[in-house]
């Protein structure tokens, strides 16, 4: 599961079946937070921090960094944080 598959507010109460019947006690809500708290604890707890290889690092760099080793402003950061970005999302 990725973040994006998270369901909204109104999704998670639109189609659930204790919202159905129009009635919603104060223990259908604790019973539904308590669901909703265990499945984000599953979704953290599948969550694997991938890092950059050797290679990417090497290549990275030789992309933002001139002869002289030399980067301009923070481009080779920025490319870094975005290939981080791609690779945990």
């Amino acid at each position: 599961m990725k973040y994006k598959d998270i369901k909204d507010f109104h999704e998670r109460c639109d189609k659930h079946p204790d919202h159905q019947s129009g009635m919603i006690s104060y223990s259908m809500l604790e019973r539904r937070l308590h669901e909703e708290i265990k499945e984000l604890r599953q979704y953290i707890e599948q969550r694997k921090w991938v890092g950059l290889t050797d290679d990417e690092i090497d290549n990275l760099y030789e992309q933002h960094h001139n002869q002289y080793g030399q980067s301009e402003f923070l481009n080779y950061e920025r490319a870094i944080e975005a290939k981080l970005k791609e690779k945990n999302t």
